[in-house]
């Protein structure tokens, strides 16, 4: 289904992934090789790299399906994913993907005081706490996601990653596209 959050271009596509139990078998399987990757340097997260060699046919039938639901086919270009671990007290600040066109999250296990994926509007500041209590405005939304949903987003949304409350791992999938109009 696709939700408008805070206006026509802020918007997301949350569904169970097609092939959830193929993905939540590599995610939960991956041998557990931290990589460290610069923009990890000011949360709290482990990351794993993968390849776009080992992913892309896993991405697949979501893209698919991703396509199905904003009513456009296209070629894409799949960036190499990576897995992120968060242990207790773990986080991910409010961030972008600015340079990839569409980026996705895919969560293999949801459960009790697991870190919750949200959204940020960045215009959220840009009226007085009055217009916003008159219209209802809000300015971070999250995404209610369950055990094996996957999320796909234009890249330029602000998003995050609460801090994690639980003593189990939560692992997620996370890739970022383009848009191939090359063909």
């Amino acid at each position: 289904m696709k939700y408008t959050i805070f206006d026509h271009n802020c918007f997301f596509v949350k569904f169970k992934a097609p092939n959830q139990e193929e993905l939540t078998n590599f995610v939960l399987n991956k041998e557990e090789v931290y990589y460290s990757f610069d923009w990890a340097k000011h949360c709290g997260v482990n990351t794993i790299s993968c390849t776009w060699q080992e992913t892309m046919e896993l991405f697949r039938p979501s893209v698919n399906e991703f396509a199905n639901h904003i009513g456009k086919t296209f070629n894409w270009r799949i960036y190499n994913p990576w897995i992120n671990c968060y242990e207790r007290n773990g986080f991910q600040e409010i961030h972008d993907h600015s340079r990839s066109d569409f980026s996705c999250v895919f969560f293999p296990e949801v459960s009790e005081n697991f870190s919750q994926f949200h959204f940020y509007d960045r215009h959220g500041n840009s009226l007085s706490t009055n217009w916003l209590k008159l219209f209802g405005g809000i300015q971070s939304w999250n995404a209610n996601v369950q055990s094996g949903d996957i999320i796909f987003f234009p890249g330029t949304m602000l998003h995050g990653v609460s801090p994690h409350k639980s003593d189990k791992v939560r692992k997620t999938l996370s890739c970022n596209f383009d848009f191939d109009l090359s063909k």
